[in-house]
């Protein structure tokens, strides 16, 4: 894992992560529970990048690397999983999954350490929520930066359901994950993917409206 740097991090990021680092996979575990188990989930990603042997794969906002282990399966030995993430904690748990193929470092997804068209895939789950507007955009330009031409990124994050139900139950918990979540959900994320310079967007909807999953191409 690279050593931290001497800049700070930014002013949006939330210690929390580093908090719950500890806890973070089980307490994952738990809440995916709801849809389909923590494996189901993840998988969703996976398919929608179309992964093949050899390809050079980024997973932004990694946290303690379980997504990174499942890509590197699917990309072997000859491949490459990247993943980077601002909590030196999570990063800490993410190196104990780490295979030959894989390697985390610990940066601002604002300046990805990696040069233009070096990644044939990217991917971030459950990350955009957790920035303010600007920075989302900013992330997701520089998400498309790293990519190769006709490279896909995927990106997995809360959607505001429309049932009674299960809208007021997914209001409580976005009282719990703050103030840039509850602006995430106002936006539409297919747009947002759209307007950072990707193309042939996909939304995918699961879980009872809660989760959206959308795909776009460089």
């Amino acid at each position: 894992m690279s050593e931290l740097n001497t800049k700070k991090k930014p002013d949006h990021y939330r210690e929390d992560c580093n908090r719950i680092a500890s806890v973070y996979d089980p307490l994952v575990r738990s809440l995916s529970s709801f849809f389909g188990g923590e494996r189901s989930l993840r998988m969703l990603t996976i398919e929608k990048m179309e992964l093949k042997p050899h390809q050079k794969v980024l997973d932004v906002c990694c946290g303690t690397g379980t997504l990174c282990a499942m890509i590197a399966e699917e990309v072997g030995g000859g491949g490459e999983v990247i993943g980077i993430d601002l909590a030196e904690n999570m990063l800490k748990r993410a190196e104990k999954k780490r295979r030959g193929n894989m390697s985390f470092s610990l940066a601002n997804a604002e300046e990805i350490p990696y040069p233009d068209e070096y990644f044939d895939c990217a991917c971030i789950t459950f990350g955009l929520h957790e920035m303010p507007h600007p920075v989302r955009m900013n992330v997701l330009r520089e998400m498309r930066r790293v990519l190769k031409a006709g490279g896909i990124i995927v990106v997995l994050d809360y959607l505001r359901p429309t049932g009674a139900l299960v809208r007021s139950l997914f209001n409580v918990w976005m009282l719990v994950e703050g103030v840039t979540a509850r602006d995430f959900i106002k936006r539409d994320l297919s747009s947002i993917v759209r307007d950072s310079g990707f193309d042939s967007v996909e939304l995918d909807i699961h879980w009872m409206k809660t989760l959206q999953i959308v795909r776009g191409r460089k």
